[in-house]
Formats: C-alpha cells, structure tokens, sequence
C-alpha cells in the first residue's frame, strides 16, 4: 500500500537546480537505501521528506500521517547538551533501550564518541514510536560492533526504513529498494545494493552497446552522404545537356539530403554514453629489502601517561613488502594510536618497535599538513607525485575531485577533499609502507571505489585503520584486530577473519563445544547476545501491540536490561 507520493518534486540553491522534477513513490514497509555522489541531494531529499525543506515546485502526499524518527547526518546539540538533556530525563530508560550506558547519561555531547551520539539520535527517534524512520548518514563514525547493532535494530524494526548511506554491507543488510539520486534526477532499483549493481552493471552494459551502434550508424552514414556528394558533385558538373546524368544527379542529390536528415534525427535522439573509468597507471620504482620485513613488533605496550591504563599490551607482529592490513577494532580501542606509533609520533612505553631504515613511509594526518594551501588540488598532486599537472588531475577524477575543484586553491576545498588530495599524492608517490587513519569517512561510493582501485594498485605495504567492511575485505591480505589492549593478527579476508573467529569462538581446539570463563571472548560474545535480545524486544515494543502483548514485553525486556547490566557489572 502506498504511503507517500513524490510528485515533480524540484529544490534549487542558488538558482542551481539540486533535485528537478523528482517523482517516487513509499510503500508501507518499504526498506529504501538512498545512494549518490556527494552533494547530489541525498539529504535535502530526506529534509524535504520530513517537511523541513518546501519544494519550490511540485508536492507530497502522504495516505496517512505517519509518526517520523529522523536521524540526521550530524549531531545538532553540539552545545554541551547532555544525553539526558536530549531525550529529556522522563525518558533516560529510553537511553538504556539503545546502548547508552549510564555513566554517559550526563556526559557533555563533545565528549561523546561517533557511535555514542547515534546511539542517542535512535533513542530520540524511537521515542514517538515511528511509523517511519530516516537515516542520514548513521554509520559515520562508528565502529563495526555498532553498525552491526544498527543493522539489527533495523532488521527488527517492522516500519518503514529510508536510509542514506555509502557503507555497501550495511546497504545490502538493510534495504531492499535502492533509490539512486544523481544528475538532479531519481531512479529506482529493486533488491538491496549488490543487486544495484549488478542492474546498473547490465544497464551500462546495454547503454556501452546502443551508444556504439548509433555511432557505427552515424559515421556510416556520414561516409555514404560523403561519397554520394562528391558522385553528385561530379555528376552535376559533367552533365552538361545530358538529361540521364542530370536525372541521375538529381537522385542521389535526394538520397544524400535524406540522408542528411537520419544524421540530423540521430544526433538529436544520441544515447547516453555511460561514463567509464580508465584504469590509473602506477609506475613507481622497484624498491629491494636485504631483508623480509619493513615493520616488526615485539611485546609491544604503548600508554600515555605512567599511572594511566595501557592502551594495548605485549603486541607481536610482522610487516612485509607489499602486505596489506585492516586494521580494526571497537572506537577508542587503540587503532590510531597505533598508527602514530609507526608513523614515529609516539614512542613505545615498552617494548620493540623496528622500523626499516631503507623505507619511506606515508602517512594521511602528516600529508595533509604538508600540502601547501596556496597551489591548487592539481599542483599539489604533480608536485608530491613528480607526474604531469594532467596525470594528477586524471588521479584527483578518479577520487571524485573533478571539474572547477581541481584547479581551485586547496585551501577552498572541504576538509574531506583535502583527504582525498593527501590520499593522491601518497598512493601515486614511492611510499614503502602507507599509513591511513580512515580514509573512506565522508566519501560517496564513487570516491570509495576510487581509493579500493588507487591502494589495490599500491606496490608498497599498506596499514589501514577502518570501519568500512568492504574496504577491509577486498583490499587486506591480513587481519589485525584491537580490543582490550590486545592486538590478535590474522593472515587472510575480512570475510574469513569473521568466519574464523566464529568458529574458534564456538569450538576448542578438540572440536568440542568450548567453555570458558567469564572473561574475555565468552563475556563479550555474551553481552553482545544480550544487546541484541534488547534490541529485538525494543523493535516489537514499537508495532502493533495490544495492552496485554505490551506489558509482556515490558516485562520481558526489564529482565533483559537487568542480565545486560550484570553482565557489564561483572
């Protein structure tokens, strides 16, 4: 049953048009993910959805008021306002519901973590218990234990869902209709993001073979009206008082103009020619080692003052040539302190730290301080890279810096552009080892494609901090995890590091059931259950329910509030 109506929806911003004519329909049930490039109009649809925005032309319609939770991409009580000061003190067992831990109940918002203010926003938009619920954004910033919490939520959840977002796993476990918004324009897709892309993947196919056709066409054609304009040019000349050569003349005359006319006629109905991207060549110098190893690590322990607790422990690791390594973990485990141990920031409280001295090392937070603001994206790239100013802006297009953006002083560009510039000029620069702190934060799908390509092209060892799970699987050839001051290194895919640690997670090295203690792995995997019991529950609480059906689950879920509790208690 349909919901809501879109009809010719247009916004401008500055006589600039950012959605024209856009026309969709929401069903009840509906799991949309809204996709596109940055600044395409993903949020200012989603605004406009919630009533913030007034189209300039066209309108909606609603079959029925719904009650909306919106979250929206950045946190507005930026003010010092306290969690409790949001949700309002009456509802604090709300903020318990989604993961907000007691003790931050009246920490000030600045100092609250990515994933604790999203945590916040869902407890506020579930307070009205929403019909329809829309997401801006909400993985920004949060560690992968919380996007798949999110993802569980919103599983159970029995609404409505559009969300925005450019986190393809999350995508794929939460939508089952793309909307795609790019060009001023929408189009639909059935089926969550990798059915997107395999639709879009066909389409651009079938657009590659139509757009070749017409143009085997056109310059068919242009070669006859060519030929039979110099035979007509000739023809006429020569013709003199010779009527069948005049008539003749005349004939071809005719069909050339004909012919001219089908060019005319298919140059006004020329196909879309889909938008390709040409592979970047890397041609960076051959570095040779004496030895196997550009990194080492032994019992490495690093904390940042003496009577302050560590950060991580006794942590052994190798890197070789070449290797590349997702480096995960919660949010404020410990990741980026660990990059700026290698990147010499930091010096290790004990421990070993070897560092080749034969290598260069790149890293994103370093590079960023030393592009100069004055020059441009492109002049920054060429001179970082030692490429021609052309080859620079050919790489700064292929991370989603294009157009006006590439010749304008870098110090007019957002501060995720600038990102995007650093990440150029070390990736196409000869690096050994590259360190980056989560370089996909705030890039649309296209950019993130481009940065998968740029460091999967990357000769040198490469030693990236993210929570993008898709990033993590196609480009790691290792695992390390950090949790708990705790570095666990793991040779292999995102994908099969999961696999794996379910599986020793659930089995001891006989192959029986594994028991532990209370501690460790088995506390965790148990509070994790217990979250996810509570967020089951939450999502029933906010359907359809008769008085009886509702004290049931109030029930239930006070019992599982209080097993969580313990369990963090202990």
């Amino acid at each position: 049953m349909s919901l809501l109506r879109l009809n010719d929806i247009s916004v401008s911003y500055k006589g600039t048009y950012v959605l024209d004519q856009v026309s969709c329909v929401v069903s009840e049930g509906d799991r949309i993910g809204i996709i596109g490039p940055n600044g395409s109009g993903k949020s200012t649809l989603l605004k406009v959805i919630i009533g913030e925005i007034t189209p300039e032309k066209g309108n909606l319609v609603w079959s029925k008021q719904p009650r909306i939770g919106y979250v929206p991409q950045t946190f507005p009580w930026e003010d010092g306002s306290t969690p409790l000061d949001v949700i309002g003190i009456g509802n604090a067992s709300q903020l318990g519901r989604f993961g907000v831990s007691r003790e931050l109940w009246e920490r000030s918002s600045s100092f609250l973590s990515g994933g604790e203010k999203t945590r916040v926003l869902l407890a506020k938009a579930f307070l009205n218990y929403p019909d329809v619920l829309i997401l801006d954004e909400p993985t920004n910033h949060v560690d992968i234990a919380g996007i798949q919490w999110l993802e569980t939520i919103l599983q159970r959840y029995q609404g409505t869902v559009l969300v925005s977002s450019h986190d393809r796993y999350f995508l794929d476990s939460v939508s089952k209709k793309i909307w795609l918004v790019e060009g001023h324009c929408l189009k639909e897709y059935s089926g969550n993001y990798s059915s997107y892309m395999r639709m879009r993947k066909a389409e651009l196919a079938y657009q590659e073979k139509e757009h070749a056709k017409w143009q085997r066409e056109v310059e068919n054609l242009v070669k006859e009206v060519r030929d039979r304009r110099q035979w007509y040019d000739k023809a006429h000349k020569d013709a003199g008082q010779n009527d069948y050569l005049r008539r003749r003349s005349k004939k071809h005359a005719k069909q050339f103009k004909a012919k001219e006319r089908r060019i005319e006629n298919l140059m006004e109905e020329k196909p879309q020619k889909p938008v390709t991207k040409k592979p970047i060549s890397v041609n960076l110098e051959d570095r040779s080692y004496r030895t196997k190893t550009i990194l080492r690590g032994e019992k490495l322990s690093f904390k940042y003052e003496s009577d302050s607790p560590y950060i991580f422990q006794n942590a052994d690791f190798r890197v070789s040539p070449g290797e590349k390594i997702a480096l995960l973990g919660p949010n404020g485990s410990g990741k980026t302190t660990l990059i700026r141990l290698f990147a010499g920031e930091l010096t290790p409280t004990s421990g070993t730290l070897y560092v080749n001295p034969n290598i260069q090392i790149g890293y994103l937070s370093q590079m960023l301080e030393g592009l100069d603001g004055v020059c441009s994206a492109a002049e920054n790239v060429s001179k970082k890279t030692g490429r021609t100013v052309s080859d620079a802006r050919n790489i700064l297009g292929y991370l989603g810096i294009s157009g006006e953006k590439q010749i304008l002083p870098l110090s007019s560009l957002s501060m995720g552009e600038r990102s995007r510039v650093a990440l150029a000029c070390l990736t196409f620069a000869p690096y050994d080892l590259l360190l980056l702190d989560e370089p996909t934060n705030h890039l649309d799908l296209i950019a993130r494609e481009g940065v998968e390509e740029a460091l999967d092209s990357f000769p040198g060892a490469v030693i990236v901090s993210t929570h993008d799970r898709f990033l993590a699987n196609r480009l790691s050839s290792s695992i390390w995890y950090l949790e708990d001051r705790t570095l666990e290194t793991y040779k292999g895919t995102y994908q099969e590091f999961q696999t794996w640690r379910l599986s020793r997670d659930k089995t001891d090295d006989k192959g029986q059931k594994a028991t532990y203690d209370r501690t460790g792995e088995d506390l965790k995997a148990q509070e994790l259950a217990a979250r996810l019991k509570i967020a089951e529950i939450v999502s029933k609480l906010y359907g359809t329910l008769d008085p009886v059906e509702k004290a049931a689950l109030e029930k239930e879920y006070q019992e599982a509030l209080k097993a969580l509790q313990a369990l963090i208690k202990d």
